[in-house]
């Protein structure tokens, strides 16, 4: 049965400027006609059922993340990401922190690799309609080398089968781990293209993880059996590797000079530089437990990343928003939003250019067909805000000002979920941030 939003601003996602919405028809779970602008108002169909009146308010596509780690469960570290919590448990986890993105406004979601299959299986889920959730994109363990961003632990610990990258040494064991993980379900590959290790870069800064050739055997690889490719490519070299490849989008490329933005812009592939995890470290990394060694760290990289990346944005790469939910700095339902933001305040985009960004480019590492922008024929995924982002981009992170929220023409339902127990084997095995010294304790009690 048909029905409609009527009234408010209406903004479609595709770049256009927003316009008086008369009326949006839901067909199902598809966007039927929208009439819209300052031309004659069609008139409503006859006894024409009204789902919501958006006077005064912005209807706008639903949101989505590029850039959203499922099975990590809000992780405080890497043993906490990596080592603790079954497959099973991680996909219950998975399938309650997914209902929380959905009630942020996220209607779909790229799951850009965890550990298992985790991030498949919460999709599978939520597509069979066991729980709530938005639509998801999911890929499984990054494709690793020993110099990967993935390969955390020292070489005789090695790389745990738990864990969210997967070690492949040579080409064949590259293509064989890509062939596994398309039989198993994946909607598209990642790569850990470059790799931050202090030993490697004790500056601070990115190292390329896999050789040129290496990465064209996995990008090839995927690509024959139709399936895409994305890779975290920090290093200015990694990320010209991916170009060379033939890569689908590419994640952060925060650390590539202006040659390499240029080069990157002239080959039409989009990027998600993700800055709301290194953006929330550096301005409230204090609130959440942070060293103060690291945040200075993310600090510096902020700066680089927002030189880097406006050149870029400037010079033609197209953007998109993400923002590596999914660790206890960037816990579901709470930070989505801030990246548009963070586009609008640091790369100098528009409003209206960010909410493309976090709608339509954003929809390419999803469903790109279907999602994404409000037009005829699209799944019927959209907000409906109390007030204007175009005024204030911020409005977007306020989940009260989610006047409603519709997932394929249905309202979502926006009950706050109860507050999840943390266990205590998911604590971080670290036993303390500083050295206990006898004039550590004696300053200490003089003080008191």
């Amino acid at each position: 049965m048909k029905s409609y939003v009527t009234n408010g601003m209406l903004i479609d996602g595709t770049g256009a400027p927003a316009r008086p919405l008369h009326w949006l028809e839901l067909d199902g779970e598809r966007i039927g006609e929208i009439c819209a602008g300052d031309g004659p108002v069609k008139p409503l169909p006859p006894g024409a059922r009204i789902a919501c009146d958006a006077s005064g308010r912005t209807v706008m596509p639903g949101l989505v993340d590029a850039h959203c780690h499922i099975s990590y469960g809000v992780a405080r570290g890497i043993e906490e990401q990596d080592l603790f919590g079954s497959a099973e448990y991680r996909a219950i986890r998975g399938v309650y922190h997914a209902r929380t993105v959905l009630q942020a406004g996220v209607t779909s979601f790229s799951d850009p690799g965890g550990s298992w299959y985790v991030g498949v299986a919460v999709r599978d889920a939520v597509k069979a309609g066991l729980f709530p959730g938005p639509r998801i994109s999911a890929a499984a363990r990054y494709l690793s080398t020993h110099v990967s961003l993935t390969d955390y632990f020292p070489s005789w610990v090695g790389t745990p089968r738990s864990g969210v990258g997967v070690l492949t040494e040579g080409a064949s064991q590259m293509a064989n781990e890509v062939r596994d993980q398309i039989k198993n379900g994946v909607d598209f590959i990642k790569i850990a293209a470059s790799g931050e290790s202090s030993i490697l870069t004790p500056g601070g800064g990115s190292v390329p993880a896999f050789g040129a050739a290496e990465m064209k055997v996995i990008v090839d690889e995927a690509h024959r059996l139709g399936k895409r490719v994305t890779a975290h490519a920090r290093s200015g070299q990694s990320v010209m590797d991916c170009i060379e490849a033939g890569i689908d989008w590419i994640m952060h490329a925060d650390f590539m000079d202006r040659q390499q933005a240029d080069r990157l812009a002239e080959s039409g592939i989009p990027c998600c530089p993700a800055l709301t995890f290194t953006a929330n470290i550096a301005d409230w990394g204090h609130i959440a437990g942070c060293s103060p060694s690291r945040i200075d760290r993310f600090k510096r990289d902020l700066d680089k990343a927002v030189t880097n990346l406006t050149y870029a944005h400037r010079n033609g790469v197209q953007m998109m928003c993400g923002t590596d939910s999914g660790f206890a700095v960037t816990p579901y339902g709470e930070w989505h939003a801030r990246e548009l933001e963070l586009f609008v305040t640091l790369l100098g985009m528009s409003p209206l250019e960010a909410i493309t960004c976090g709608t339509k480019n954003a929809s390419i590492t999803v469903d790109g067909a279907n999602t994404g922008t409000l037009e005829k024929g699209k799944f019927a995924d959209l907000l409906v805000v109390d007030g204007d982002p175009l005024a204030d981009i911020r409005i977007l992170q306020d989940k009260s000002r989610l006047a409603a929220i519709y997932l394929g023409g249905k309202p979502v339902d926006q009950t706050p979920q109860p507050p999840m127990q943390r266990w205590p084997w998911e604590r971080s095995l670290q036993i303390s941030e500083r050295e206990l010294s006898q004039p550590a304790v004696r300053a200490a009690m003089a003080n008191q």
